[in-house]
């Protein structure tokens, strides 16, 4: 990278004449010394590997785009299949790699133009307005298959507008373990991507300008004229820096004429666009304030080494009351983007695509929905909780509040005080204990930036306080973006009684960032044992 500075600035002013000279022989030097290290082991390519980089303002005047608020559905598309050498369809051990499969698997190959204008001719069947292929695109590694599924994917795009066909615009899902797990550094070993570093940044956005330089800027994604580019998880990265996002809309904006849409996952740092988790098909709906990730189901029985996990999709009951779940939300300021976790992750069994094992069912009720959707449609289903007044849960009846286990710390256990039913905080292999509340979707998503208050009836007995973390839209407040925010203290005593607490919670968020849940209930002191035998939500 060092290398690459110096050889731009010598060619842009050569009135250094010797003077450059010697700083390229002093870089080169102290690279041969610290050859071992980061500068050694990676060198970014300079250009792009497409055709459309450079861009100017002028080449974007007239491209479609969505505005922001409109109704919009997009697809993560896997395109990494090639049945003729068995990539991602056989293991290495000679078993089934899918766990779903294709309805024909004769051309299935991410170098096939025939195969990917198939996916494409489906995913207008479907109603869907955007598909992000998903990305794994080192930089220099061009022959790679991200990089080789591109080519046919344009073209089968551009195959389709021949025939009048208004193809899917095509956006970018950037699989960001490849900032861990990418081959770059020497001797094919891995560069664990830094972002706090210049290196990190320059490496994190040169992935993503490789990718739009691959694709017409006709073909582009939008919001707004700005193209969509959607964030996997921040984990992947060695170290963040808050100002990461400002750095590539500033690279992006000089190669391309235009700033990108970024769509973060709720663990990455900096300003966004939007956010979203992934995890759709498996816990979905995930709802935020602009975009929502749901999904059919998952299983990944066929990927080797994982622990079983299976979400039944219960011949399409899940995905249905997924979307159902969804359109109940008021229209006037429910999100506005749909991202359907996958068009076709056979691994994972997230598939809406045609396939051996459901044909054609899941296009069906995605097109069905997403008419819905782009009409502005809002259900009011019986037993709706969004115009209620108050939540509540009790052991055994829950309405519009439940007690979940969540990351591991949220470990109870159901007990009896006389006649009282109740639950009880337990041990885990955690130091802290908590007790995690989801509430309604349908209900929280009326509360958001509202203050409520939550009331919990608990035993006089057994810990020395307790408080209240939830998920708050004060980004200033608690952890990730105000997720976590603390309220209120409660000292316990020793009556054994029965008490109610009460705890008002300022701008409500209530999107499930409390290690999925949307407020918890924080145990401390004494022998850490919280018995609660109902907790209420009132708006």
């Amino acid at each position: 990278m060092v290398v690459g500075r110096v050889k731009r600035f010598c060619f842009e002013d050569t009135s250094m004449g010797t003077l450059c000279g010697r700083w390229q022989v002093w870089v080169l030097a102290f690279l041969l010394l610290w050859g071992a290290g980061p500068l050694g082991e990676c060198a970014l390519p300079e250009k792009a590997p497409g055709r459309f980089w450079p861009l100017r303002a002028e080449d974007h005047e007239g491209a479609d785009s969505f505005e922001r608020g409109r109704p919009v559905v997009g697809v993560s598309y896997f395109y990494w299949y090639d049945v003729e050498t068995g990539k991602h369809v056989i293991d290495r051990d000679g078993t089934d790699a899918m766990t779903t499969h294709p309805a024909d698997m004769n051309g299935v190959s991410y170098k096939r133009a025939s195969w990917h204008e198939g996916q494409l001719g489906d995913m207008v069947e479907g109603g869907v307005d955007f598909v992000m292929p998903v990305y794994w695109g080192v930089p220099g590694k061009y022959d790679g298959w991200s990089f080789v599924g591109l080519g046919p994917l344009v073209e089968a795009h551009s195959r389709l507008q021949k025939r009048g066909v208004e193809a899917p615009a095509i956006g970018l899902f950037y699989d960001t373990s490849i900032l861990k797990w990418n081959g770059f550094g020497e001797k094919g070993g891995s560069y664990h991507v830094d972002l706090t570093t210049d290196l990190g940044k320059d490496w994190f956005y040169t992935a993503m300008r490789d990718f739009f330089s691959m694709i017409p800027p006709s073909k582009w994604a939008r919001v707004d004229g700005m193209p969509v580019v959607f964030l996997y998880a921040a984990s992947f990265a060695k170290g963040q820096d808050p100002g990461q996002f400002e750095y590539v809309r500033g690279r992006f904006r000089k190669d391309f004429g235009v700033e990108p849409f970024i769509v973060k996952s709720a663990d990455w740092q900096g300003r966004a666009d939007a956010v979203y988790s992934w995890g759709g098909a498996v816990s979905g709906p995930l709802i935020y304030r602009r975009v929502v990730a749901l999904g059919p189901g998952y299983d990944h029985s066929a990927v080797p080494g994982r622990a079983p996990l299976v979400v039944d999709r219960r011949d399409g009951a899940t995905y249905i009351a997924r979307w159902l779940k969804v359109l109940q939300l008021n229209p006037e300021h429910r999100p506005w983007m749909v991202h359907v976790e996958t068009w076709n992750e056979w691994h994972e069994g997230t598939d809406v695509a045609n396939s051996r094992e459901y044909g054609r069912s899941y296009i069906v009720l995605t097109r069905l929905f997403a008419d819905m959707w782009h009409a502005g449609v809002g259900l009011r289903l019986g037993g709706s909780l969004a115009e209620a007044d108050s939540v509540h849960w009790e052991p055994g009846r829950a309405k519009g509040v439940e007690i979940v286990a969540s990351g591991g710390d949220g470990v109870w256990e159901r007990r009896k005080f006389g006649e009282v039913g109740a639950v009880v905080s337990a041990p885990s292999a955690h130091a802290g204990r908590y007790l995690y509340f989801n509430v309604d979707d349908a209900f929280a998503y009326e509360l958001f930036e509202r203050t409520v208050r939550v009331l919990v009836a608990y035993r006089d007995a057994g810990c020395s306080s307790f408080r209240l973390e939830y998920d708050s839209a004060d980004a200033t407040k608690g952890l990730f973006e105000g997720a976590f925010r603390g309220v209120g203290g409660v000292a316990v005593g020793e009556s054994e009684g029965w008490r109610t607490a009460e705890f008002e919670l300022p701008r409500c968020r209530f999107m499930n960032r409390c290690n999925g849940a949307d407020f918890r209930i924080v145990i401390m002191g004494g022998d850490r044992e919280l018995a609660v035998r109902r907790v209420e939500v009132v708006k």
